[in-house]
């Protein structure tokens, strides 16, 4: 299975607008829990934070069965709260990132296939989060698919029949 968390962790560390912007990889179990932000916000000022924990159904393929998990990504960026100029422009930065990571997962669409990963590159839904998140932050978070098979044939020694 393909570690989601690592995967952004490496695409951050790579994007020359991330770096730049010094953006922090980190985790949180969700938007309730962003701990991965709150631990850091007073050494960094910008944020990808993958949640830990994510969606998962089962559906049928083509005749195979897939798992599909769904991961939440937060794109975070600290703003000056007496200056609405500050937040336009943290909220602008954020989506810009959110575009060029959907481009990452796009060129990466093959590669990951090839290890039987399925991004789901053709639906990746965002939510802008506005005004003060938290502490003088803004941005917005994303959710994006990866089905990998999965193995559901029926073993008889499972069961006390």
């Amino acid at each position: 299975m393909l570690d989601f968390i690592q995967y952004i962790e490496t695409l951050t560390n790579k994007n020359k607008l991330a770096k730049e912007k010094g953006f922090h990889p980190c985790t949180c179990s969700g938007i309730g829990y962003l701990e991965g932000v709150l631990s850091s916000l007073r050494s960094h000022a910008a944020f990808v934070c993958t949640s830990d924990i994510c969606e998962e159904s089962t559906l049928r393929r083509s005749g195979a069965w897939f798992r599909r998990r769904v991961f939440t990504v937060f794109i975070l960026h600290r703003f000056n709260p007496r200056m609405q100029r500050t937040y336009h422009e943290a909220m602008d930065l954020c989506r810009e990132l959110f575009r060029q990571f959907h481009s990452g997962f796009i060129q990466d669409e093959g590669v990951l296939q090839s290890r039987l990963s399925y991004l789901g590159v053709e639906e990746v839904r965002s939510r802008e989060l506005g005004g003060q998140f938290i502490n003088g932050c803004t941005g917005l978070y994303f959710t994006i698919s990866i089905d990998e098979p999965t193995d559901l044939q029926y073993n008889a020694q499972e069961w006390l029949y």
